[in-house]
C-alpha cells in the first residue's frame, strides 16, 4: 500500500469514528453502490471488458513484433495509432505490420507448396489470398474500432440520459459521470471509466479537461455529442436553477433530434447499397454456380473444385463480410433500448432431459449440439467412409460394389438409381480416383451443411432460450415504465409517501410486468418490513431479481437517491424521467421504421431467397452432371467403334460430382446466413446478445432445413426426368 492510499484509509477510519454512517454517506456524494476501485487499476478494467478476441490479436501482434519487426510509413502508422487508441487495443503500429507482412507471407508459402505439388489450383487461390491478407491484416484495427465506435454510437443516448437524470438532483458532473459509466455496457462505459481514471491518475487537472481531450475523436462522426457535454458542463456554472434544468434537458434534446437527423440520412443513402450489396455479394456469385460445372465436364473437374472452395467458401464469404460490415461505417447510433440480462450465466449451460414427469439428464448445450451435429455429419460423409479400402484399379472398394450391387436389383440395371455410387478415373500425371459420383451420395451430403446448421443453431437456441421469455417481459416492462414512473411521479406530488406509493401504482396497473413488479415491491415495504432500497434491490426477494434490466436499475437508484432529498425533488425527478424514457422510446421507434425496409430485405435474403436460389442451382447441377456422365460414356462408346472414330478427340467429362458440389454450397450458404444476420443485428435498433444469438439458431436451422427440401427433391426429380430422356435417346 503506497502512502496516498494508506492516507485515504487513515482518514476514512477518523471520519468513521466521529461521524456517523448518514453522514459519511452523504460526504460521499451519496451514491451507495459505486465502486470507485476501477479508477485505480484500469488495465484491469479494460482486460475484463474487452472480448477474447481483442486479446488473441493482441498476443499475436506482439509476437509477431519479436519475430520481425516492420516500421509501418508515416501515414499508415498515423492511422494505425488512431485506430489503435479507439479500440483500447495495446499494441503498436509494428505490431499490426508484421502481422500483416508474416500472415502475407504464410498464405504464400502454402500456395508455393500446392504449386511444387502440381495443384496449381490451390496455388494460384492462396498467392491470392496472401494478397488480400496483407491489405485486410492491415484493417483489423479500423474494424475493431468501427465496431467500437458503433457500440459507442449506440449508447451516447444512454449516456447523456443517465447524466441528465442524474444532474437534474445533484449538479456534480463527476457523480453524475461515475454514476453512467456504472450503469453503461462497454464500449462506453470504457470510455467514460477512462475519462475518470485519467483524472484521477492526474493526467488532467479537471474532468472537463479530460472529457476535452476524449471528445476530439468524436468531433467528425457525432458532433452533437460534444454539443450535449458541453451544455451539460455549461449547467455547473448556472446559478438560477431553472436556467441549469433547461440546459440540462437541451442536452438530451440535441443528442436525440441530431441522431434521428442522421439516422434518416443513413437510411436513405442505404436503400441503394443494400441492393448492390444483395446483387453483388448473393445473387451473382450464387447464379455463378451454374458455370462452374460446366467448365468442369471440358477440363480437370478437381483443379474447378479447388477453385470453387478457395472462391466460394474462403474469398467470396470474406469479401461479402467486409463488403456487408462496411455497409455499417457510417452508421449513427441507433440502439436507445437499455436491456441487459444480468443474470448468472450458469443456468445457460444446463439443459434438463425428461424422462416422465422426473428431470433425469442435465446436459450443457454444447454436449447435445456436439451430438446431434456428429451423428448428422457421419450420415453425410458415409459415401467416403464407405471408399476406405477400395481397389485402384477399379477405384471402388468392396463395400462399395456390395452396395451397388444391392442397387441395381432394387431399381434395375438401366435406372439412373440403380448404382449407389461410382468414382472416376482420371489422369494428370498418374491415373487417380475422384468421387463420389452418384444420385445416391449427393443426397447424403445435403447432411453435412445440416449436421454443422443444426450443431450450431441447436447450441445458440438451448443457451439462450431460458433468457427469452424473461427477456421479452423485461422489455415490456420498459416500454411501459414511462407510464408508471409519471404515476408514481404523481402520487408523490399528492402528498401519498414514497413506500406507500409503489402498491397505488400496483392497483392501477394490475396485470402489467410494470404492475407486478410494483407489487413485488410494495409486498416486500410491507409484509418483509423492507425499505425501498432492500424491497427494490434485495439479493434474495429483491423485485428486480425478476425483471433483470439496466433501465430499471439505473431509473430506481436515480428515484431513491431523489428521496433522500425530499419527497418533491423525488416526484419532480420521477416526471422528468417519465418524460425522458418516453423521447428516447419515440426515437428508438423511428429509427426502427426507417430501417425497417432494409432490415426485412436482408432477412428475406437470409430466409428464403439465397437457400432457395441455391437449392435451385444445385439441384440443376446435379441434372447436368448426370447428362455430362452419360454423354461422356456414348461418346466412348462411339469413339471405341470405327465409324466413331472422329469423336476420339473429342472428350467430355463427368463434372464436379454433386456430392462435393453440394457440400461446397452448403457451407457457402451456412456462412452466408451467419454473415447476413449480424449484419441485420448491427442494423436493428433493438438487437442484443440474447436475441441475435436466439435469432441466429433459428435462422441457421430453417434456411438450412428449406435448402435441404428443395435440394433433395429438386435431384431426385431432375435425375428421374433425366433419366427418363436419356434413356429415349
Amino acid at each position: 500500500m503506497d502512502e496516498k492510499e494508506l492516507f485515504v484509509k487513515r482518514f476514512e477510519e477518523k471520519l468513521a469514528q466521529n461521524l456517523d454512517s448518514k453522514t459519511i454517506q452523504n460526504l460521499k456524494g451519496g451514491d451507495f453502490e459505486f465502486n470507485r476501485e476501477f479508477t485505480q487499476d484500469y488495465e484491469t478494467f479494460r482486460r475484463e471488458n474487452l472480448p477474447s478476441s481483442f486479446s488473441l490479436y493482441e498476443k499475436i501482434c506482439n509476437i509477431c513484433q519479436k519475430i520481425l519487426p516492420i516500421e509501418p510509413d508515416k501515414k499508415s502508422k498515423e492511422d494505425i495509432e488512431k485506430h489503435i487508441e479507439n479500440s483500447h487495443l495495446h499494441i503498436s503500429p509494428i505490431g499490426v505490420m508484421s502481422f500483416t507482412i508474416l500472415g502475407a507471407i504464410f498464405f504464400m508459402l502454402v500456395g508455393v507448396s500446392f504449386f511444387i505439388l502440381g495443384r496449381n489450383a490451390l496455388a494460384f487461390g492462396f498467392i491470392i489470398l496472401s494478397v488480400a491478407a496483407y491489405f485486410i491484416f492491415q484493417k483489423i484495427p479500423e474494424l475493431f474500432a468501427i465496431s467500437f465506435r458503433n457500440k459507442s454510437n449506440d449508447q451516447i443516448i444512454t449516456g447523456i440520459f443517465y447524466i441528465v437524470a442524474y444532474m437534474r438532483f445533484n449538479s456534480n458532473f463527476e457523480l453524475a459521470t461515475e454514476f453512467a459509466a456504472n450503469y453503461l455496457q462497454p464500449p462506453l462505459s470504457l470510455d467514460f471509466k477512462k475519462v475518470l481514471w485519467q483524472l484521477e491518475t492526474s493526467q488532467f487537472p479537471s474532468l472537463k479537461a479530460a472529457f476535452d481531450e476524449y471528445l476530439k475523436k468524436w468531433r467528425e462522426d457525432n458532433l452533437e455529442f460534444l454539443e450535449s457535454i458541453y451544455l451539460i458542463e455549461s449547467s455547473l456554472y448556472e446559478s438560477d436553477e431553472s436556467r441549469r434544468l433547461s440546459l440540462l434537458d437541451k442536452s438530451l434534446d440535441i443528442i436525440l433530434q441530431g441522431n434521428y437527423e442522421k439516422m434518416l440520412h443513413f437510411a436513405q443513402e442505404l436503400k441503394e447499397k443494400i441492393s448492390s450489396f444483395n446483387m453483388l455479394g448473393i445473387v451473382l456469385p450464387i447464379l455463378g454456380l451454374i458455370i462452374l460445372p460446366l467448365a468442369a465436364s471440358f477440363s480437370n473437374p478437381q483443379a474447378i473444385f479447388e477453385v470453387m472452395i478457395i472462391m466460394y467458401n474462403i474469398l467470396i464469404p470474406v469479401f461479402v463480410g467486409y463488403s456487408g460490415f462496411s455497409l455499417m461505417k457510417d452508421r449513427p447510433g441507433g440502439n436507445t433500448s437499455l436491456s441487459k440480462n444480468s443474470i448468472k450465466t450458469a443456468s445457460l449451460w444446463q439443459w434438463y432431459y425428461k424422462i416422465g414427469n422426473t428431470k433425469k439428464f442435465q446436459f450443457p448445450p454444447i454436449f447435445t449440439a456436439l451430438f446431434l451435429g456428429g451423428i448428422l455429419f457421419l450420415l453425410g460423409i458415409f459415401p467416403l467412409l464407405a471408399h476406405f479400402g477400395y481397389d485402384e484399379t477399379t477405384c471402388l472398394s468392396a463395400l462399395e460394389v456390395e452396395l451397388n450391387d444391392r442397387f441395381r436389383v432394387v431399381f434395375g440395371d438401366d435406372s439412373v438409381f440403380g448404382t449407389f455410387q461410382n468414382y472416376a478415373n482420371l489422369v494428370q500425371e498418374d491415373l487417380f480416383c475422384y468421387g463420389p459420383y452418384g444420385i445416391f451420395p449427393g443426397l447424403l451430403s445435403i447432411l453435412i451443411p445440416i449436421s454443422l446448421a443444426y450443431m450450431l443453431g441447436t447450441y445458440f437456441k438451448l443457451k439462450t432460450k431460458p433468457f427469452v421469455h424473461l427477456h421479452d417481459t423485461t422489455r415490456l416492462l420498459e416500454r411501459q415504465f414511462s407510464t408508471a414512473t409519471f404515476q408514481l411521479g404523481n402520487r408523490l406530488n399528492e402528498g401519498i409517501s414514497a413506500e406507500l406509493a409503489f402498491g397505488a401504482v400496483a392497483d392501477t396497473m394490475k396485470g402489467t410486468p410494470t404492475g407486478d413488479f410494483f407489487a413485488i415491491v410494495d409486498k416486500n415495504i410491507k409484509f418483509n418490513g423492507m425499505s425501498i432500497e432492500k424491497a427494490i434491490f434485495d439479493s434474495e426477494k429483491g423485485a428486480i431479481l425478476n425483471y433483470p434490466s439496466e433501465l430499471i436499475i439505473s431509473s430506481m437508484k436515480i428515484f431513491i437517491r431523489a428521496v433522500e432529498k425530499g419527497p418533491e425533488i423525488a416526484a419532480k425527478t420521477l416526471i422528468d424521467l417519465s418524460r425522458y424514457l418516453s423521447e428516447m422510446h419515440s426515437a428508438n421507434e423511428r429509427m426502427k421504421d426507417l430501417l425497417s425496409e432494409s432490415v426485412s430485405s436482408m432477412k428475406g435474403q437470409a430466409k428464403f431467397l439465397a437457400p432457395l436460389i441455391s437449392a435451385v442451382v444445385v439441384a440443376i447441377v446435379s441434372l447436368v452432371s448426370l447428362i455430362m456422365g452419360q454423354l461422356s460414356e456414348s461418346i466412348d462408346d462411339l469413339a471405341s467403334q470405327s465409324d466413331g472414330a472422329a469423336l476420339a478427340s473429342f472428350s467430355i467429362g463427368n463434372g464436379v460430382p454433386t456430392f462435393l458440389f453440394q457440400t461446397s454450397v452448403g457451407l457457402y450458404l451456412l456462412s452466408l446466413i451467419i454473415i447476413l444476420i449480424l449484419i441485420i443485428s448491427q442494423l436493428d435498433s433493438n438487437a442484443d446478445p440474447i436475441h441475435v444469438q436466439y435469432e441466429l439458431g433459428n435462422t441457421m436451422i430453417s434456411s438450412i432445413t428449406k435448402y435441404a427440401i428443395v435440394v433433395g427433391v429438386g435431384i431426385v426429380l431432375f435425375s428421374f426426368v433425366g433419366g427418363n430422356v436419356l434413356s429415349s435417346l
